[in-house]
């Protein structure tokens, strides 16, 4: 599985070298980056993206995601960016570019729970909430999400779904 990675890594850098604009390359790279716990690596991929096309959706999600990886994944800061990392700046980064991913792409989960898992870190319960609803809006199977929704309203599972699920228009 390693070596698996590794060349498929190293593929996708050689196409990157051959053609400088192939997004969906980067992308991938990225990808494999962040899954290696390597977000510095994985940044300057999606800046080039972004660069190519200002308007891609899965580059903000990528950046806001590894801006908030150590707050995500609950890996101290300092471990994958050095001492000098401002935590603060980590978190309002990782939130900027989430939002952005959202307003271009408002059905990413990923992005939308991404942002509730960051507003809980910063005491916006209310704001977590409703990111985490809109989300079960897009795919009710998440059930880690329906767990930390269930914590942070007190509510059964059961009742987050009832009201704002459509289940499509009724035939007579």
């Amino acid at each position: 599985m390693v070596s698996d990675l590794k060349s498929m890594r190293i593929a996708l850098e050689k196409k990157i070298a051959n053609d400088k604009e192939d997004v969906d390359a980067r992308l991938s790279l990225a990808q494999i980056y962040m899954a290696d716990n390597n977000p510095d690596a994985a940044s300057p991929l999606y800046y080039e993206i972004l660069n190519f096309d200002p308007e891609n959706a899965e580059a903000y999600m990528g950046l806001g995601l590894a801006w908030g990886f150590s707050i995500l994944e609950n890996i101290p800061a300092a471990e994958l960016h050095g001492e000098d990392v401002d935590e603060e700046e980590l978190l309002v980064k990782s939130i900027e570019f989430l939002e952005r991913s959202i307003e271009l792409d408002p059905e990413t989960t990923t992005s939308l729970n991404a942002l509730a898992r960051l507003y809980i870190v910063r005491n916006l319960e209310d704001e977590a909430i409703d990111m985490f609803r809109q989300s079960l809006l897009i795919d009710q199977a998440q059930h880690d999400v329906l767990e930390e929704l269930q914590k942070l309203t007190g509510t059964p599972v059961w009742k987050l779904l009832e009201k704002d699920v459509y289940m499509g228009d009724f035939e007579e």
